[in-house]
């Protein structure tokens, strides 16, 4: 591959990697200014857990983020609204900014990108199976998330 045509690939993952983050700060904005989300995360999640077809997730629901749902609402807000500054911040930085030090802006990218797919996994574990929209969305998000995480390594290790 030449080195046009790597940049251009770079370029174009960077792009769809900042969309990622602003998907996230959608999500997060709403559930922060909204107030309501952490609050009814119980009852959410209770519906989550009923027909849940992976039953150690279920009973990870039941056993550990229902009864504890206030704690993990706020961790989820707020750990939703820091993956979305990581990676739109870090895809916005390397696109502005083509001869900058790639390891510079990899540490931030590859935080918020494992926070990114952490989230997206367990979200998709709790409500995946409820609609195909649900289903197809996050695993979208996963997928970009996981190559442009591959990519930051890769290009972060040369």
């Amino acid at each position: 591959m030449t080195k046009i045509t790597e940049k251009v690939y770079s370029q174009a993952l960077m792009l769809v990697l900042f969309v990622n983050g602003l998907i996230w700060l959608r999500s997060a904005w709403g559930k922060v200014t909204e107030g309501k989300f952490v609050g009814s995360l119980g009852g959410t999640l209770t519906k989550f857990a009923g027909n849940n077809p992976y039953h150690w997730y279920k009973q990870l629901l039941t056993d550990l983020a229902i009864p504890n749902s206030i704690t993990i609402g706020n961790l989820i807000m707020w750990s939703e609204l820091a993956v979305a500054i990581l990676i739109s911040g870090s895809a916005l930085y390397l696109l502005a900014n083509p001869k900058a030090n790639i390891k510079m802006g990899s540490l931030f990218f590859g935080l918020g990108l494992i926070g990114g797919i952490t989230l997206n996994t367990m979200f998709w574990l709790a409500a995946g199976w409820t609609s195909p929209s649900t289903d197809g969305l996050n695993l979208l998000m996963l997928v970009t998330q996981l190559i442009g995480l591959v990519v930051i390594i890769r290009a972060s290790l040369r």
